[in-house]
């Protein structure tokens, strides 16, 4: 190897060792919440960092490289494979990194440049202007508007950027669903539930959003608000900024919520200890007995069971529940959807509704008439939307709603699949059949036939009344 070919190789190996290790800093603030990834991952890629480079060093100068060609191309082999993927990394974060300095140069031209009166944010209020302006940029350091589309600009093309954060990003999508109950009782006829979920307040460009959020949400004049978990990204602090909307919202019968996957990721406890100062009571493996026009039903809140958790306590949250209360409406909360399959309609089928979240609907999808493709369909059975399906075993029918949320997760970004704040009005009647998308003809057809032979019984029994 001359001289030159040795310096130009070693200088490249500088550069690609420096971009390992700004990588692997990246990597772990990622980590720092994410006990596994920082517990197993990080040492293995930190060995890595240090091993690779010296291998390729020693494989690529003499008297090494001579004893074995080889061993040599084979360490370069596994160099290039170690080093692809950092590169492709690196130029991702990079571009993240260049508009968080845009921000932060933003950030002190408005404190050091602009006059205090002028750039002073305002106070949000109920009555305040919903609209998305310049001045929702500063209103926290954690959620910068330019660093919301540099994230935004890395993970999608730039048309459908713009498209997403302004169009879909804050616009609400009020959805109105009928969910039928068999032999519902006359007097629980008409009651309203809305439902909202996945707040996830560190996606949130300022408080706003949630305002409007709380506003439509009260326009309903909802008799039972469900917030189905999520409430914050990674940080429990983040809470704080959706802790004044959250403190408005109003129904009838009581505001009631559970924890996600996210809300997990820090000290849980300060979310506990910040949603006791807002009209939301958290149902963490518990039930409330309510009433409804003096009709008794329960209402029953899981922990997060999924997504690497197992909080959730079925048997706990329905202790108190008789098998006398079969007959009792009961509706469940349990964040992530796949819960209502591996849990909730083995172990308590009288649950006639579970609400659910977590998938956001894929954020990414098209939803026009009969056509409804998100990413999360692809990885979860049941991603959005109303379920219902007949358990044969207890002639009863189970129904799943799954709302799509309204923050974000990763990219602050929604295409084609709208923030969602569901109406959910309970009439009797018996549900149409619908299934998860991983059914099989077969069992379509063998839900078809059982939903067909229940409203004959159905029918036979009122008719004998």
């Amino acid at each position: 190897m001359s001289f030159t070919s040795a310096y130009s190789f070693f200088v490249l190996l500088g550069v690609l060792f420096a971009i390992d290790v700004y990588s692997y800093r990246r990597f772990l603030r990622f980590a720092r919440n994410r006990r596994a990834l920082r517990r197993f991952v990080a040492p293995i890629y930190g060995f890595g960092v240090l091993v690779v480079p010296v291998l390729m060093a020693c494989a690529a100068y003499p008297p090494w490289r001579d004893l074995s060609e080889t061993a040599s191309r084979i360490v370069f082999t596994v160099g290039a494979v170690y080093y692809i993927p950092k590169l492709i990394a690196f130029a991702i974060l990079a571009v993240k990194d260049i508009f968080a300095f845009i921000t932060w140069l933003f950030g002190w031209f408005q404190k050091h440049l602009v006059h205090a009166a002028d750039s002073a944010p305002k106070q949000a209020s109920p009555d305040s202007d919903r609209r998305l302006d310049l001045s929702d940029m500063k209103l926290l350091k954690r959620r910068e508007f330019v660093q919301q589309m540099g994230m935004s600009v890395v993970s999608t093309p730039l048309v459908s950027v713009g498209y997403g954060v302004f169009r879909n990003l804050y616009d609400f999508d009020v959805r109105s669903v009928d969910i039928k109950i068999p032999n519902l009782d006359p007097s629980l006829q008409g009651l309203k539930l809305v439902q909202i979920s996945d707040l996830h307040a560190g996606s949130l460009f300022s408080e706003r959003p949630m305002w409007e959020a709380v506003e439509l949400v009260n326009s309903l004049e909802p008799d039972l608000v469900a917030i189905t978990g999520d409430f914050v990204n990674e940080d429990p602090h983040e809470v704080e900024l959706i802790l004044p909307p959250l403190r408005r919202l109003e129904a009838s019968i009581g505001v009631y919520g559970c924890l996600g996957n996210h809300d997990h990721l820090g000290d849980v406890r300060i979310i506990h200890k910040s949603l006791a100062t807002t009209s939301v009571e958290l149902l963490t493996n518990e039930h409330r007995d309510l009433r409804f026009n003096g009709k008794r039903l329960f209402l029953v809140g899981t922990d997060n069971t999924g997504h690497g958790q197992d909080f959730g306590d079925l048997t706990a949250a329905m202790k108190g529940i008789d098998a006398t209360d079969d007959d009792v409406l009961q509706i469940l909360l349990a964040h992530d959807p796949r819960y209502w399959d591996t849990t909730a309609r083995t172990e308590a089928p009288a649950i006639d509704l579970t609400l659910s979240g977590h998938t956001h609907g894929g954020q990414f999808g098209i939803e026009r008439g009969r056509v409804r493709l998100g990413w999360a369909r692809f990885a979860y059975p049941r991603w959005a939307g109303h379920y219902a399906e007949l358990n044969s075993d207890v002639d009863r029918y189970q129904q799943l709603y799954v709302n799509r949320g309204l923050g974000t997760s990763g990219a602050p970004l929604r295409v084609g699949i709208r923030p969602e704040i569901t109406v959910l009005t309970l009439i009797e009647g018996i549900p149409e059949l619908r299934t998860s998308r991983s059914a099989s003809i077969a069992e379509r057809r063998n839900f078809r036939n059982n939903r067909l032979r229940y409203i004959d019984r159905v029918r036979s029994h009122r008719i004998a009344s």
